[in-house]
């Protein structure tokens, strides 16, 4: 059976070699996300997909049916959103991989016992909006039958079972008696703000540590002024964090620091409302629909002893993938949501390292490319594959 696999995913390899050229050239050209949906739904209806659709929020999902309706498994990969609706550079292997291991399966009419799931999933770089809308309609009344999620991310060919998270939240310092406190500290605007900013980054040297995840981290992102003028006489200004976070910590502490710290920077001042918040981003999804959504991704850790881990790292050791256990250090995955929010036992595989940051990095050689494939098909064999009963699938 697992030979055929890989003669299947081998007489795919012109098909594959096309779709992951044009992946590139839709990267390299910023194609919009909506022209990226169609190229890849279009590229599911061509491998033969049982069904194929793209819901309000842009996810493009595709089904491999089943022989029966037990448990099911999910593959996520993601699309993400730049500026004007584009799709912004990352790493889309994880795409191209998904889909081919679905194609691989159907075609080598591997017998499961429950649905393949194949889902690309927009997000902006702090908002996981498409996820959050994929288990909340599409896959809502599925969502016990849900054996485990594949992220279909970097991880080296080893299974990562979580990450820190990240969030970005707002400070905002306002004047409330209008006596230009604010606009008139050292005569400019920065002037008011360094000491808060001051204070934060020397907080940032004493952040918890996680043993398998690291460092959590602060950065201011920006400073700015909120909608008021220097001269007007309300002022008010917004300090902008980005700040991972270990699982030890929880966001309602982390925003009550951050106002603490504010406050001890402006007590000797006039009079001041000091307030921090998770900030929020109003997304255009390809549908054209607005959504509101929250900049945070939870932590998350699964257990290296689940079954589902197991099972895993043993079929991909049988056949030859010595993978490991592992966790992402700075990147967030949907895994924040499947199994930080729903508990869905998830792990990552996938080709490449999470710090392939130029484009020329983003996609694998065609040898480690079909591996993922491989090994992506192998996780779903040995979770919801039907014994054949001595049989093979070349004499069924």
């Amino acid at each position: 059976m697992y030979e055929l696999i890989k003669r299947k995913i081998s007489g795919l390899s012109d098909s594959l070699v096309s779709f992951n050229q044009n992946m590139i050239k839709a990267n390299l050209l910023g194609e919009s996300v909506i022209q990226t949906s169609k190229m890849i739904a279009s590229e599911m209806e061509e491998l033969d997909f049982d069904k194929i659709s793209v819901d309000a929020a842009g996810n493009i999902i595709g089904e491999i049916n089943g022989y029966e309706s037990k448990e099911n498994i999910v593959l996520i990969s993601r699309l993400d959103m730049g500026n004007e609706g584009r799709a912004k550079s990352s790493v889309k292997n994880g795409v191209v991989a998904s889909i081919y291991a679905g194609a691989a399966l159907k075609r080598a009419l591997i017998p499961l016992s429950g649905n393949l799931t194949i889902c690309c999933v927009p997000r902006t770089e702090s908002c996981n909006f498409g996820v959050e809308y994929l288990f909340n309609h599409y896959l809502k009344k599925r969502i016990s039958k849900i054996k485990g999620v594949v992220l279909c991310e970097p991880t080296s060919f080893d299974i990562y079972l979580g990450h820190k998270g990240r969030m970005e939240y707002e400070i905002v310092v306002r004047d409330i008696v209008g006596n230009n406190f604010l606009a008139e500290r050292n005569d400019n605007m920065s002037g008011s703000m360094y000491p808060l900013v001051h204070e934060l980054e020397k907080f940032s040297q004493r952040l918890p540590h996680n043993y398998m995840l690291g460092n959590s981290s602060l950065r201011v992102k920006d400073t700015k002024w909120a909608g008021t003028s220097l001269n007007a006489m309300s002022k008010e200004f917004r300090v902008v964090v980005d700040r991972s976070f270990v699982p030890e910590e929880e966001i309602s502490a982390i925003l009550k620091k951050a106002k603490t710290i504010a406050q001890a920077v402006y007590k000797n001042g006039p009079a001041v409302e000091i307030n921090a918040a998770v900030a929020t981003e109003k997304v255009r999804t390809a549908r054209g629909f607005s959504i509101t959504s929250r900049k945070e991704f939870k932590p998350w850790v699964m257990e290296s002893n689940h079954p589902f881990v197991l099972s895993s790292l043993e079929v991909l050791k049988e056949r030859g993938i010595n993978s490991k256990i592992g966790h992402w250090k700075n990147l967030v995955t949907e895994g924040s949501y499947t199994y930080g929010e729903l508990q869905i036992p998830t792990i990552g595989f996938g080709a490449g390292t999470e710090d392939a940051t130029k484009s020329k990095e983003q996609f694998s050689r065609l040898n480690d490319l079909q591996r993922e494939i491989y090994g992506h098909a192998l996780l779903v064999v040995r979770s919801i594959g039907m014994p054949t009963f001595g049989w093979s699938t070349d004499e069924i």
